[in-house]
């Protein structure tokens, strides 16, 4: 069956989008189901249109809707279903419309949806009218130096972090990664992709986890932060994502600490505006970008319910993003934030030149009164909208003059609901891809398809900073807005694709493995001072890495702290060292093989109720001038360094149970061992003429501790406390 819609062109294109403004104001005028109805009654193609009988006024509206944007003929073919099928698929299509209508209301429903859509199709509007604005390069706060500022901001980040939420979009397609169950072939969220060890959403959870038992440490009570999910029915991505909290016992946090909000999917479009139905009565939807999560947060309840939560701020943090909380960086940014009370921020970093990346701008508009100043964030394929040139900022460099955009936000939440009584939906854009779809007769071909999008970083744009005079560089602090700017292997590092022979890294698990090997190697020389095995080439080889050195991040997270704890060593090429524990004093290590120490309580004990209770029962561990010597990682077989998926010959684990301590000092420990400490032990290594022997004692508490503290500078110490 054909649609009742030709292919729009030209002249055609802009009659249609004429059309559905008159409808899409008169149904915004419209009070109440009934009334809207009879706007819809009136449309021409609603007359001449013919939809079965017997459904309630709601569903009436949105069939009729349908109708009026010419999609009700493709969208509700039944062409080779059953009748039991029809009826299923018919209901499935019916919710998904209803959740459209509802959700985008304030714009018009499926008709104002339909309307904006193709406005964007035929010319993208600007959200800053370019011969009345200039785009600047921002200035902001740098992060990548240690400095007293820097300590400043650390210290906010715990001494406010009780007023803090995070917020997590979670609900992308992840289409480029094609992520499949190993043992059942479902398509998984990019949330349950395994990286280094636990899956992405395991990632944010645990270095929230990690901020709190420092608030632990330093303040010795415990805190803990709610957190809100933005989900959504692509790939049953919301049943998922609660199946995983689920199997991950809560990440041993109270259920009630979560709220979770689904996001609406959106039709995906032709270039001429008409649905894409692969299959019969099953438009292809997609979500509608992660900028529907601010008025979807409010529609919902979920800021209500973070401010009785305690949190008037929020850190809001991309799934696809593991190394945004390296060394300082969360900190410093939030901190920034709470110190200064901003109502936004942005962390940021050098982009390269042509890469599909956003950038932050500082956008001056000239208007009659004066000079209004935005800190906001334009897209890759909005570039030539605004007129923006992307060249480097050094003539021949590498680098774009103006920085990545790379989706860590912070974001004042009273603040955010302003914004939204202004536009509920920031930042619209439409981003023409090219992808494969299947036919109803199940042949594939390659369509350039759309759908409408919100960008959730633009709701920057409600907060202005108006001036009569136009204002140096130096008053753009002034701004409600900020930016951070730091390193980019410590800020953005993205897993958003699969990675094939001969492509590029970028935004590959494997590319991301690469940065987490480069900054680790930059803490062990430069923090540390480890000897390492040389560089070959630019980078650590993905595939092969030249030495691999995991830690929980409750070890620092902060290089500096780490650099305490783990002083002076070697590893040698191939080998390996984990560290799996908070609690630890290593100096002058010698690692040839894989060393392996793991404590069963990192940050504090289970209790009764499943829930994590940070203390100071942990495991420990004093390694002082020890040398490991065993055969280690087998380089032979097809590991997969990036997951882990690892073969060993040998190597040397410490396991320590409960509240344990090990200590060994001046000795080799040599060959495959297991060295496993009881709850309540401490356990001493000696060696004697080459034979090494273990002394047990049993202890009531922890014989030391490290012992965290801000110092009249505002700058975090510790030392061990015995």
């Amino acid at each position: 069956m054909t649609p009742d819609i030709v292919p729009l062109e030209g002249m055609r294109f802009m009659e249609e989008i004429d059309r559905l403004a008159l409808l899409t104001e008169s149904l915004k005028m419209a009070r109440g189901i009934h009334s809207k109805l009879e706007v819809l009654d009136a449309d021409p193609r609603v007359q001449n249109g013919k939809m079965p009988s017997g459904f309630s006024v709601e569903t009436e509206f949105v069939m009729k809707s349908l109708m009026a944007i010419g999609q009700y003929e493709v969208a509700f073919d039944p062409m080779g279903l059953s009748a039991e099928e029809k009826e299923i698929r018919s209901k499935q299509l019916l919710d998904s419309l209803h959740m459209i209508e509802t959700f985008y209301e304030e714009i018009g429903g499926i008709v104002g949806y339909q309307f904006t859509l193709l406005q964007f199709l035929h010319q993208p509007k600007q959200r800053f009218l370019v011969d009345k604005s200039r785009c600047h390069a921002p200035s902001g706060v740098d992060l990548s130096l240690p400095s007293e500022d820097l300590d400043e901001m650390i210290y906010y980040s715990i001494e406010k972090m009780d007023q803090l939420a995070e917020m997590y979009p979670v609900g992308g397609a992840a289409d480029r990664l094609r992520l499949q169950d190993p043992e059942t072939g479902t398509l998984i969220p990019a949330a349950m992709l395994s990286f280094n060890g636990q899956t992405l959403l395991g990632k944010l959870i645990e270095d929230l986890q990690v901020r709190e038992y420092m608030y632990f440490k330093i303040k010795g009570k415990q805190i803990l932060l709610p957190v809100a999910m933005m989900t959504s029915k692509e790939k049953n991505n919301h049943d998922q994502i609660l199946q995983l909290c689920e199997k991950s016992h809560w990440f041993f946090r109270p259920k009630e600490k979560f709220s979770f909000f689904c996001q609406p999917l959106v039709p995906v479009v032709s270039r001429e505006g008409n649905w894409i139905v692969p299959d019969s009565m099953r438009p292809l939807m997609k979500p509608g970008g992660h900028g529907v999560i601010w008025k979807l947060a409010r529609d919902s309840g979920v800021i209500s319910w973070l401010a009785k939560q305690g949190a008037s701020k929020a850190i809001v943090r991309q799934i696809n993003n593991p190394v945004s909380s390296e060394d300082y960086h969360l900190m410093a940014f939030s901190g920034y934030g709470l110190k200064e009370d901003k109502r936004f921020g942005f962390a940021s970093c050098e982009r390269q030149v042509k890469a599909s990346e956003g950038i932050n701008v500082l956008v001056e508009e000239e208007k009659e009164e004066g000079f209004s100043y935005t800190l906001t964030n334009i897209e890759y394929c909005d570039f030539s909208t605004y007129n923006i040139q992307d060249e480097p900022a050094i003539a021949g460099g590498r680098f774009s003059k103006f920085p990545s955009n790379t989706n860590l936000l912070f974001v004042d939440l009273p603040s955010i609901l302003e914004a939204l009584e202004k536009s509920p939906l920031p930042g619209m854009l439409v981003n023409m891809k090219k992808i494969q779809v299947a036919s109803q007769e199940g042949k594939f071909s390659e369509k350039e398809v759309a759908r409408l999008e919100a960008t959730m970083q633009n709701v920057a744009d409600s907060f202005q900073k108006h001036s009569p005079t136009r204002l140096s560089v130096e008053e753009f602090s002034g701004l409600d807005s900020y930016i951070t700017f730091n390193k980019r292997q410590k800020t953005i590092s993205a897993t958003k694709k699969e990675f094939a022979l001969g492509s590029s890294l970028l935004e590959t698990p494997e590319g991301c493995f690469s940065d987490v090997l480069a900054n680790t190697r930059d803490l062990l020389e430069d923090y540390c001072e480890f000897q390492l095995p040389l560089l070959k080439g630019q980078s650590e080889n993905f595939a092969r890495p030249s030495f691999l050195f995991h830690y929980h991040p409750a070890l620092g997270p902060m290089y500096s702290t780490i650099a305490k704890k783990l002083h002076k060593g070697f590893i040698k090429e191939g080998g390996e060292l984990r560290l799996q524990i908070a609690e630890c004093e290593i100096k002058n290590i010698s690692v040839q093989g894989s060393l392996w120490v793991q404590a069963e309580r990192v940050m504090g004990e289970i209790d009764e109720a499943g829930i994590l209770q940070y203390s100071d029962l942990v495991g420990r561990c004093t390694l002082k001038n020890v040398t490991v010597v065993n055969r280690g990682i087998d380089y032979s077989q097809e590991n997969i360094f990036w997951k882990p998926l690892l073969y060993r010959l040998e190597s040397c684990h410490i396991l320590l149970k409960g509240c344990s301590e090990f200590y060994a000092e001046n000795i080799t420990l040599e060959g495959d061992l297991q060295i496993v400490v009881e709850d309540g032990w401490r356990v001493t290594a000696k060696q004697e003429k080459g034979k090494l022997s273990f002394v047990k004692e049993r202890i009531e508490a922890p014989t030391w501790r490290w012992k965290y503290q801000f110092n009249e500078k505002k700058n975090l110490s510790i030392a061990i406390e015995s």
